[in-house]
């Protein structure tokens, strides 16, 4: 990050921790559960007692409610760790679950009011709780309006207390509730993950996609599940300025600049690894919290992840050969970065100058481009590269993107698209960008197809709220879910057939986690807040029938909707979660059943 930016952010630092230091004097003591520590010691010593319920009386689905970001490291509160959370140590400081504005917010235990529209709360209106009896306090941001209570009113767990709004305040840009969980001085702020009574894999199934959290490569598996994030500070220092981050941080950065890391930490040797199975459908193939993230190799023989299996061994994309009978993981390779379809090129920045290189494998030539410290894309047909220049920190409605495309020598970079509130999708084909356009103060959506090679646009559909679009690997089919819409019809997961004209979405009947098997089926997974095993469905697109790909009673939980098909639609590989933490990576074989 900029140092101008460094400097703004130790200015305001210091500012408010004077108004907390203040402020304090006033408040009750720390949380009576003792949260000093180690993540790890946070998460054994909070998990036997969660004594907060939701913020809402209604149950979650597309009709009311959904998560949106996590609590913590994830990759949008690393991206703006110097900006929009640089006053919380870098890190998303709260939860975000998503509604239509004006939803009914419930106090989520007894308490007393601290504060409506205080200070240090989430615009435009906040209020705050206190929870002696618990050693907490709760605060519930981008409310509609000012709470019609006053401090020192005591409120009952359940008891409606606020209206959800938007922070943006319009209703349209994205309306949802931010809760906090503080300690009573509302200067150490909590994971609500691990204090709130829900299954919150079973949640993370649905909702807006990136939940993803960023890594500190020196510490590959650390602040990489839904329960063991940080604990963050009120104008504490930035906790997640890492060194060597992933997914890569294409800034420019005049003090620190690291290419490999200076050390790593000591990772579950691998003898000590005992492997559980389910048979006739899948098998363990690491254990504990390796890996997040993993995915398929080209030939779906292997699973990948980045990891640093031992202490003496390298950091890199390490792979398990799922055709074997032996497991133990071995090193693909040390290079990180973002790779070419065809495997011959290598992108990475260069932090010292904020370029993006581009690299060819076999020679070692380089090249660089000047992204405006954008991360950069290959074409489907590895010929060109593509990035997007923005200010990231400028109002989504105003801000303008400017689409560049270059030769992958870095010949010909010349401008393809520059508009407000539009989207890159996916490619179509190497020559043709699915593009989305959002409209001010409206839900509606356009899709429409970007010609690169003569800028020509063609609008595709007319939608609303449309979220989580996947195509089949043809691109005739494409899935997407509606949520929070007036019009309950509107909600839920919808398919439309590309070569059907005019375009019909159908509504599918069913709501879940989807990803594409081929190019007819569908794999999902349904949405239950109760559920206590994870089971996985197969929608024939083509016939509409529906059926179970494996027996229930698996026990299977998928942690944080983290799964992959193998891109021969034969097996599954997933992050399983026991309780509160992972469980390795399991591998399902879909041909058995």
């Amino acid at each position: 990050m900029k140092n101008l930016s460094k400097s703004v952010i130790f200015t305001l630092t210091i500012s408010l921790v004077a108004l907390i230091v203040v402020s304090s004097q006033f408040l009750d003591a720390s949380p009576a559960i003792a949260q000093e520590g180690t993540t790890s010691q946070t998460v054994s010593t909070i998990q036997a007692e969660r004594p907060f319920q939701l913020p809402f009386l209604d149950p979650p689905g597309p009709d009311t409610w959904l998560p949106a970001q996590p609590y913590g490291n994830t990759t949008g509160a690393y991206r703006q760790r110097f900006t929009t959370y640089g006053l919380s140590g870098g890190i998303h400081f709260g939860v975000d679950l998503s509604t239509a504005c004006g939803t009914e917010v419930a106090a989520i235990a007894d308490g007393i009011v601290f504060a409506v529209d205080g200070p240090f709360g989430s615009p435009p209106h906040n209020l705050m709780i206190d929870h002696p009896q618990l050693g907490y306090a709760s605060m519930y941001g981008h409310l509609l309006e000012a709470p019609d209570l006053i401090p020192g009113q005591r409120v009952i767990q359940g008891e409606i207390v606020a209206l959800t709004g938007d922070s943006r305040e319009t209703c349209y840009d994205r309306p949802h509730l931010h809760l906090e969980i503080r300690d009573l001085k509302h200067y150490r702020k909590f994971d609500p993950l691990t204090l709130i009574q829900a299954n919150w894999d079973n949640l993370a199934l649905v909702g807006n996609s990136g939940r993803d959290f960023a890594r500190d490569l020196t510490e590959p598996r650390k602040w990489q599940t839904l329960y063991d994030q940080p604990e963050a500070r009120t104008g504490g220092p930035i906790i997640n300025d890492f060194d060597y981050p992933w997914p890569f941080d294409w800034g420019k950065d005049d003090d620190t600049f690291a290419l490999v890391p200076p050390s790593l930490t000591v990772s579950t040797p691998l003898e000590t690894q005992t492997f559980k199975t389910l048979p006739g459908i899948g098998r363990q193939i690491t254990t504990g919290n390796c890996c997040t993230q993993p995915y398929w190799n080209q030939d779906s023989t292997q699973v990948r992840f980045i990891d640093q299996p031992q202490s003496d061994e390298p950091l890199g994309i390490w792979g398990v050969d799922v055709t074997q009978s032996e497991l133990d993981p071995q090193l693909v390779t040390e290079r990180l970065g973002v790779y070419s379809p065809d495997q011959n090129y290598i992108a990475y920045p260069n932090r010292r100058t904020g370029m993006a290189v581009v690299e060819r494998l076999v020679t070692g030539q380089t090249v660089e481009f000047d992204t405006d410290e954008d991360n950069i894309n290959f074409t489907p047909d590895s010929r060109s590269v593509m990035w997007t220049a923005a200010d990231e920190d400028a109002p989504r409605e105003t801000r303008e993107e400017t689409l560049w495309l270059a030769d992958i020598d870095g010949s010909n970079a010349r401008v393809v698209f520059k508009a407000r509130r539009t989207n890159r999708v996916t490619w179509l084909t190497d020559d043709t960008l699915l593009m989305s356009r959002s409209f001010p103060r409206s839900f509606a959506e356009e899709l429409f197809t970007l010609s690169i090679e003569d800028g020509s646009q063609t609008s595709l559909m007319m939608g609303t709220r449309m979220r989580g679009v996947a195509f089949s690997p043809d691109k005739r089919y494409m899935v997407y879910y509606v949520s929070s819409e007036p019009q309950v019809d509107k909600n839920g997961l919808w398919i439309f057939d590309l070569q059907n004209q005019p375009l019909t979405p159908q509504k599918l009947p069913f709501f879940g986690a989807y990803r594409w098997r081929d190019n007819e089926h569908l794999i999902y997974v349904p949405f239950d807040p109760d559920a206590t095993e994870h089971n996985f469905y197969e929608y024939n697109a083509t016939t509409g029938q529906t059926e179970a790909l494996f027996p229930a009673g698996t026990n299977l939980t998928i942690a944080n909707n983290d799964w992959r098909v193998s891109p021969d639609g034969k097996k599954i590989a997933l992050v399983a979660a026991e309780g509160t933490e992972l469980d390795g990576v399991w591998v399902l074989d879909i041909e058995q059943n």
